[in-house]
């Protein structure tokens, strides 16, 4: 696969010394985490799923629907909360295996590259996001280390066969996606064409493309002080409530509330 197609947007970078206070949930959180226990331990329960953080090893963890997170004692956390994709906005973790955790045999050296990313962050530099994006590649390598199984593969050709499709998906996002000539551009069949969309992303190409009109929303929700009017014209809805009712039914929130919700991240 093509790093050149690889696109990395950074949210967030932490690097704190915690107690208990270090406590809370969030929710829809449509970015990656990586964690890296400098010291002390955590506790993490993600869409149901419990696990201890451990000192001294980093964590990669995927979007999220629910995340808690608590700590019994003490623990210095370093963090950076970034979303990776390719193909025009295909998640990263969802082409490739990855490891969860990585007990890490270079804690200095990664201690170093998460305190110069979060550094980097408040730097506005394009050589300062070049070092960013190369330290944070460095960092997620080890959790890439792993071998496919042939239905990793089977999935990821697939995802590649579609490639023209997504990248028309993701070109056309704002003036609109006409779903009837999404066969041609892959060069498939149509009933094909909706079999191998739906196998390889676990979404129907009206979905997906729902759903990434929303993210297109967040981008500018976080960015820009836009009114929900003119967000809903530049995304080709037809009105701001038909907007609205479209952002709560994926993300679970109105673009109002994902407003006030979406700082401080954890």
């Amino acid at each position: 696969m093509d790093l050149s197609q690889l696109g990395i947007r950074f949210f967030h970078a932490d690097d704190s010394e915690y107690g208990t206070a270090w406590h809370g949930v969030r929710f829809a959180d449509d970015y990656h985490r990586l964690y890296h226990i400098v010291r002390g331990s955590a506790h993490v329960t993600y869409d149901g799923i419990e696990c201890e953080l451990l000192e001294g090893c980093s964590y990669l963890f995927p979007p999220t629907a629910s995340f808690r997170y608590r700590c019994p004692d003490n623990l210095r956390l370093q963090n950076v909360c970034f979303k990776m994709t390719m193909l025009g906005g295909v998640d990263i973790l969802a082409l490739r295996p990855w490891h969860f955790e990585i007990s890490r045999s270079d804690p200095a050296s990664m201690k170093m590259n998460m305190t110069q990313i979060h550094d980097g962050l408040n730097q506005p530099g394009f050589a300062d996001r070049i070092d960013m994006h190369g330290r944070l590649l460095q960092l997620l390598a080890p959790h890439f280390d792993i071998h496919e199984t042939i239905a990793d593969r089977k999935r990821r050709y697939n995802v590649e066969r579609l490639a023209s499709a997504l990248r028309h998906i993701a070109t056309n996002l704002r003036s609109g996606v006409h779903v009837s000539d999404l066969p041609t551009i892959a060069g498939m069949s149509r009933s094909h064409f909706i079999r191998t969309f739906t196998a390889a992303l676990g979404l129907s190409p009206q979905t997906y493309i729902r759903r990434q009109r929303v993210e297109l929303i967040k981008i500018d929700l976080q960015g820009t002080s836009k009114s929900l009017a003119v967000l809903a014209d530049e995304s080709g809805y037809s009105s701001a409530s038909h907007m609205t009712r479209e952002f709560k039914k994926i993300t679970g929130f109105t673009p109002k509330e994902y407003r006030l919700i979406e700082q401080p991240f954890s």
